[in-house]
């Protein structure tokens, strides 16, 4: 359940809740660094490239539910080719393309 710091960001300031928030964020991003992923792995850090803003911005769009134009979506994939084979490269694993599941 919330501990009693977390819900306590009601009854402030704007600016001292958004601060509590973004510290037990931060608390919980440093406990979680090593979280499996979906696959039951430990999600690889080294290789590791953030996306650059518009990809995010892109992705945000995807996640409210909105469509992306070709253009937007061959970016978007470029990306997570270009991630893909930095973490293989990264793991001495060769890279190779193949097509996803369908469904």
């Amino acid at each position: 359940m919330c501990d009693a710091d977390a819900t306590e960001h009601r009854n402030m300031p704007l600016e001292s809740a958004v601060t509590l928030i973004l510290g037990n964020y931060e608390q919980w991003l440093v406990s979680n660094v090593d979280a499996p992923s979906s696959t039951g792995r430990a999600a690889p850090t080294s290789g590791f490239k953030p996306p650059d803003d518009s990809v995010v911005r892109m992705l945000q769009m995807v996640l409210d539910g909105r469509c992306l134009v070709i253009e937007e979506l061959d970016e978007v994939i470029r990306y997570f080719q270009q991630q893909r084979n930095a973490v293989a490269k990264s793991q001495g694993v060769v890279a190779t393309s193949k097509p996803p599941p369908p469904g």
